[in-house]
């Protein structure tokens, strides 16, 4: 049997749960890092470790081609060094690693 105390602590318990949920939703959504956009090119400059996970060995920064002609490119703040080398992508879509990370060339 249901009692008034059951239902009060079942909606308290609702209500707490959704307030966590809806935290979680805000501070998820919320980018940690800042765009600028020009054009067909967006940069992302900031905490961009997550949106490059899937990029390989030090997550510094990548550059995502979407079909429709949008590329956005993902560096950490401060990182010139990674920001030059994105850009080149963009720059030369067909340029190459150089797999032994002494040099880069063009294809």
């Amino acid at each position: 049997m249901v009692t008034m105390r059951t239902f009060v602590t079942m909606r308290t318990l609702l209500i707490a749960a959704m307030s966590v949920l809806a935290v979680l939703v805000v501070g998820c959504s919320t980018a940690p890092f800042v765009g600028y956009k020009n054009g067909p090119v967006t940069l992302y400059i900031g905490d961009v470790r997550h949106v490059c996970a899937a990029s390989g060995n030090n997550n510094r920064g990548c550059t995502v081609r979407y079909p429709n002609g949008r590329i956005e490119v993902y560096c950490a703040d401060g990182d010139y060094e990674c920001l030059a080398h994105e850009l080149r992508h963009v720059a030369d879509p067909t340029w190459q690693h150089d797999h032994d990370q002494r040099s880069v060339s063009a294809r």
